[in-house]
């Protein structure tokens, strides 16, 4: 049970940074245009770092 919760965890951390590090290259360089299968593939990261922040109850944890 806490390995697979380790793992998926440490699966949401890099997801996440993955995601911030796209749109902070998007952002920077509006120019660069992503290839085929690019939305269909981030859509697929976004719902899966959603399922795994819901599943371990982490909306909201940095709301002041």
């Amino acid at each position: 049970m806490f390995t697979d919760a380790k793992r998926e965890l440490k699966e949401l951390i890099a997801l996440v940074d993955q995601l911030a590090r796209e749109d902070a290259t998007r952002a920077a360089t509006p120019e660069i245009v992503p290839g085929e299968g690019y939305d269909e593939s981030r859509r697929s990261r976004e719902l899966r770092s959603i399922a795994l922040i819901e599943k371990y109850e982490l909306q909201g944890w940095n709301r002041h």
